[in-house]
């Protein structure tokens, strides 16, 4: 019975109970048991694993409105009650096979989706209020004969079914019924008269079915359908008039079935339709008249069939059609077969195979016509006259063919075209006047073709054209005056040909060009005079072609050009003033042009650069003056050979935002370098090796923010280097980020991770970012041998400060000394062997240091007596084999590892001034004897003990219980304690309440996962087993078995006191596995050798503690979880612990 609380308040008339029970583990529901059922409107229970449902279960619930059942695994559905205020039940996604639902005669909406029903007989008899009934995806095969009494039914679907027969009876009565979804069944016949009551049926739905043929009756009294599919079936024919009543159908899906043939009146009667989908069919003709009685059709799609001879005429009577699609088809034109076509907008015919040329008068009748396809088909030539009476045509396809030659006034009659795509077809002539007429068009593609040579009047007759792509061609001459007559012309792509030379008044003609694409093609030099002719060019594109030379003012006339791509070419130098003549440029790319030099001056007369690309050349040395004449410019990219920079290289550049200098080799950053750059705000170095930061290398660049150093490498740090970055954000390093897995930009971050740094001269940060900012150092991964004095002088804010990786075996005295605020500081794994208490001179802050992995010998001289405030320190996988007396001594320890060292022994006073000590770790080390484990008597606050991987063969837990300050956890694992003495420890920890850790191993070698050293045992010969007499243990077991049964029983009651309950039960349980301790020693005595008995003793032992401790944990968890529920609404997920008493299997018990 499922119980459930109270509602609290007085429900409003507003109010409405539900109950909601999700993602739980539910096999039965037998009832439901609450003071308020009446309250209640709505029942959720989804997801709930339901396999069964007693048919009373909600006979209670007067108010019930709404239940849903659905994904759950129900096989059979009854209800044996009239619940007379239930509308809406919903059992979707289960296994139903049998449903009763005779009693619920007020249901309006029914779903029973997705099961496993194979027949409706008899489901909806009863149900005479029904609105909505879905039964979608079941096995349904018959229909039965209920729906008929369901007179108020509107929507009706049983979409993917087995269905194969639609009957006239069936149907008959539903006078209501406005949407009727049938798809994705098998039905192969319908009756004539099956819908003849459905009158104001609006949508129906027959699409992949098997109808082959449908009676010209099946759909007469339809007279207020308006959306009608029967795509995807087998229909080979449809008699004249099967749809003359349909006077309302909009919409007519007839694609993807098996017609042959459209008869001449086939679609009498369809006088509002405005679309009709005919494709994917095996039509080979179109007779005169066939889509006669279709006065409204906007669309019709005839793509995809075998149509290769359409009659005259046959498109007569679609007089408002507006797009036809005839695209892959058989089609060979006509003249005069678009006749009644007149306000068609748009026309496909790609891909038909047959279509290998354009007959005269191919279009006639197409009058309004906008757009014409004919992509993708075979058409060698163009005819003059093939496009006469296409005055309207804007946008003209005809891609992918296979043209050679345009002839003269190949596209006469064509006087309103916009767009002419010629792209991929094997165009290697344009004769003269080809394009007569074309006055209107603004863009021609004519790429990917077979041109090579381009004559004078090519183009003749594009009066305002815009856009000429001549592209991915073998063009390798232009004669002068090619581009005659194109005044209006823009844009011009010569992109990937064979052009090597450009002669004066090639582009002659072209006054209003804007942009010019010649890259990826041959050229060689670059003329005076050549672009003379475009003075308006904004755009000019010389990429990858072998330019290695410019002559002087080539660019004189291009005074309103913005961009200039130059890169990957030969220009070897940069003479002075060379782009003379560009003042109005603000790109410049002169990336991979193999420059080796830029001469003082080069950029002269390039006043408005803003962006400049010298990356990937072998520029070796950057001089004062070099980009003088850019005052403007604000991101500049220098890469490849580059190994001096020198003092004011950058002197001209006041304006520059981001520096980029990559693959490059420098001997030096000297002093001033940057002087000039006052508005710096990005320096990246990609993929360098700087050698030597000298002293004020960034002197000048008070407005840095970010310092990048990505794969990059730094040999020496010269004091002072960093001077002048005093408003430095972060210094960064793509391997660090990547590595481990930090923000890229962290502020105040400097991090010089992997550079490959052998030295840091005192001081070099100084003038580094604001002394009082928090700064995060991090210097991992490098070759720095010592740490100078004052080495971090400039950093006084720092916090953390990161060493770890390198090779230092020496730390200067006072090396620390100005950082006060440092908090973390680490310097593992690297080879320092002697630590003095100078070294740690000023960290008065210090609360972390890790000097792990190192080649310390010795803690002598109480190194880390001045770290008043350290927390944690980590010695670990150092060469210690002692510890001296008060070696921590007033250190503010919490945690302290010492683990993978050579520690034999130790002071028993080592840890006497740690009082605070809480984590210990001496693993891996050389302990044998367990007399040492004496010095945590005044370590208090210990809890967290490791001891693994030593040599101790006995440890006593006595040690560790330490009175009322007991450790917690301690891990023995991987010492030398025999297997057969691990059990006896092991109890003895539990009864300490001590942890144990455990290895997740169980072999020969361990107990409980607790690794020990196996005995080898003496098995007796056959013949001479040990007899003992285990009853004495079995009377004790069961004994403590009766005193875990009355702790439980009072865990049961609420009221018990859990201190009373340990005070009464576990000194008994106590005293009763002394018993079993001294049974257990009497028959080892009496048998003079250990064997397995022993383990299994214990080993019940701590299963029967285990599970005390367990009960008496569990009982103060109960009373802090039970309580009174106080919502209106309840809501249960992922729930395993069942609030039924019923049957249940899958609760756990």
């Amino acid at each position: 019975m499922l119980e459930l609380p109270a509602i609290l308040g007085t429900p409003t008339n507003e109010s409405c109970a539900i109950i909601e029970i999700v993602h739980s583990n539910i096999s039965s529901l037998t009832g439901i048991d609450s003071p308020n059922v009446s309250e209640y409107q709505e029942f959720i229970l989804t997801n709930a694993q339901l396999q069964k449902m007693d048919d009373k279960v909600f006979d209670k619930f007067n108010n019930m409105k709404r239940i849903h059942l659905d994904r759950n695994l129900l096989q059979e559905v009854k209800f044996s009650t009239p619940l007379q205020a239930l509308q809406e039940l919903y059992l979707s996604k289960n296994q139903i096979e049998k449903v009763n639902l005779e009693p619920l005669t007020k249901l309006q909406i029914l779903n029973v989706d997705d099961n496993n029903l194979t027949s409706l007989d008899g489901l909806t008899c009863t149900l005479t209020e029904l609105v909505q009934f879905t039964a979608i995806n079941n096995q349904i095969s018959n229909i039965g004969s209920c729906f008929k009494l369901n007179q108020k039914l509107k929507i009706l679907s049983l979409a993917f079914n087995r269905i194969t027969e639609i009957d006239g009876e069936v149907f008959s009565g539903l006078n209501n019924l406005e949407t009727l979804i049938l798809d994705n069944n098998k039905i192969r016949k319908i009756a004539p008269n099956a819908f003849d009551s459905l009158t104001v049926l609006g949508d129906l739905n027959l699409q992949k079915n098997a109808l082959i043929s449908l009676s010209m009756y099946t759909f007469h009294a339809l007279g207020a359908l308006h959306s009608l599919s029967i795509a995807n079936n087998k229909l080979t024919a449809i008699e004249p008039g099967t749809f003359k009543n349909l006077a309302r159908l909009r919409h007519l899906e007839l694609g993807q079935n098996l017609l042959t043939r459209i008869k001449n009146g086939t679609f009498q009667g369809l006088i509002t339709i405005d679309s009709l989908d005919l494709s994917y069919q095996l039509l080979k003709e179109l007779d005169e008249g066939a889509f006669e009685g279709l006065p409204n059709v906007l669309f019709l799609d005839l793509s995809k069939n075998f149509l290769w001879k359409i009659k005259a005429n046959a498109f007569q009577g679609l007089v408002t059609c507006l797009h036809l699609n005839l695209r892959q088809n058989y089609i060979m034109l006509q003249p005069n077969v678009f006749n009644g076509l007149k306000k068609v907008l748009s026309l496909e015919l790609g891909g038909n195979l047959n279509l290998g040329e354009l007959p005269l008068n191919g279009f006639n009748g197409l009058e309004e016509l906008k757009g014409l396809d004919l992509s993708n088909l075979t058409i060698r030539a163009i005819k003059y006259g093939a496009f006469n009476g296409l005055y309207q045509l804007s946008t003209l396809e005809m891609r992918h063919n296979a043209i050679k030659i345009l002839e003269e006034e190949s596209f006469i009659g064509l006087s309103n075209l916009q767009y002419l795509d010629l792209r991929y077809n094997l165009i290697e002539e344009i004769k003269a006047n080809a394009f007569y007429e074309l006055h209107k068009v603004s863009d021609l593609n004519v790429a990917n073709n077979r041109i090579n040579k381009l004559v004078k009047d090519s183009f003749q007759g594009l009066r305002m054209l815009a856009m000429l792509n001549l592209g991915n061609q073998s063009i390798s001459t232009i004669e002068p005056e090619s581009f005659m007559g194109l005044n209006e012309l823009q844009s011009l792509m010569l992109n990937n040909n064979n052009i090597s030379s450009l002669q004066a008044g090639t582009f002659s003609g072209l006054n209003k060009l804007t942009n010019l694409n010649l890259n990826a093609n041959k050229i060689i030099k670059i003329s005076i005079k050549v672009f003379d002719d475009v003075p308006l060019l904004q755009s000019l594109y010389l990429q990858d072609n072998n330019i290695v030379t410019i002559e002087s003012n080539s660019f004189l006339q291009l005074n309103q050009l913005a961009t200039l791509n130059l890169s990957v070419n030969f220009l070897n130098t940069l003479q002075e003033s060379i782009f003379n003549g560009l003042s109005t440029v603000t790109v410049l790319d002169l990336n991979f042009s193999r420059i080796y030099k830029v001469e003082a001056g080069a950029f002269k007369g390039v006043d408005q650069l803003k962006n400049l690309d010298l990356s990937k050349n072998p520029i070796s040395e950057i001089v004062p003056k070099t980009f003088v004449g850019v005052p403007k410019l604000e991101t500049l990219r220098l890469s490849m050979h580059i190994a001096y920079l020198r003092s004011n290289a950058f002197d001209s550049l006041p304006c520059v935002k981001s520096l980029t200098i990559s693959y490059c080799h420098l001997i030096e950053i000297p002093d001033s370098v940057f002087k000039g750059m006052a508005n710096l705000e990005n320096l990246n170095f990609g993929q360098c090796d700087l050698v030597n930061i000298k002293a004020n290398a960034f002197d000048g660049l008070g407005n840095l923010r970010h310092l990048l150093f990505d794969d990059t490498n730094i040999t020496n740090i010269e004091t002072g280097a960093f001077n002048g970055l005093s408003n430095i954000q972060y210094i960064s390093t793509t391997v660090f980020s990547n590595i481990h897995g930090v923000d890229y930009y962290q502020n105040n971050h400097f991090n010089f991770y992997k550079m490959s740094i052998n030295r840091i001269d005192p001081g070099a940060f100084r003038g580094l970012g604001k002394p009082e900012n928090d700064v995060y150092l991090h210097l991992d991964g490098n070759k720095l041998i010592q740490i100078l004095t004052d080495n971090f002088v400039g950093l006084e804010g720092m916090r953390t400060i990161s060493l770890s990786d390198n090779q230092i075996d020496e730390i200067q005295p006072n090396a620390f000394q100005t950082l006060q605020k440092l908090t973390d500081l680490s310097l593992n794994s690297n080879k320092i062997q002697d630590i003095q208490p100078t070294i740690f001179n000023g960290l008065v802050s210090l609360k972390t240091l890790n000097l792990r992995n190192n080649k310390i010998k010795s803690l002598d001289g109480n190194p880390f007596g001045l770290l008043n405030r350290l927390n944690v320190l980590n010695l670990g996988n150092n060469s210690l084999t002692e510890l001296p007396a008060k070696a921590f001594d007033k250190l503010p320890l919490v945690t302290l590892s010492m683990d993978a060292n050579l520690l034999r022994t130790f002071d028993q006073n080592a840890f006497s001034g740690v009082p605070t000590l809480t984590l210990l770790n001496i693993s891996h080390n050389d302990l044998a004897d367990d007399n040492i484990l004496s010095f945590l008597q005044p370590l208090k606050t210990l809890r967290n003990l490791d001891l693994s991987y030593n040599h101790f063969k006995k440890i006593d837990a006595k040690v560790l219980k330490r009175g009322m300050f007991p450790i917690l956890l301690v891990d023995i694992n991987g010492n030398n304690i025999p297997c057969e003495n691990l059990p006896k420890l092991l109890l003895d920890l539990i009864l300490a309440r001590i942890l144990y850790r455990k290895h997740g191993l169980s072999d020969l070698g361990s107990f409980d996962h607790t690794s020990c050293i196996p005995t080898q045992v003496s098995l007796p010969k056959s013949g001479s087993a040990i007899k003992e007499d285990f009853s004495g243990l079995e009377s004790l077991l069961n004994g403590t078995s009766d005193v875990v049964d009355s702790i439980a029983s009072g865990i049961t009651d609420v009221s018990t006191d859990e201190n009373k309950i340990v005070e009464k039960h576990f000194g008994q349980l106590e005293k009763r596995v002394d018993e079993l301790n001294v049974k257990a020693k009497k028959i080892n005595n009496r048998n003079n050798s250990k064997h397995s008995y022993d383990v299994d003793i214990y080993q019940a032992l701590l299963i029967i503690l285990c599970v005390a401790f367990c009960l008496s944990q569990f009982m103060g968890i109960y009373k802090k979880c039970v309580g009174n529920q106080t919502n209106i609404r309840f809501r249960r997920e992922q729930s395993e612990i069942e609030l039924f008493a019923g049957t249940n299997s899958g609760s756990p018990s």
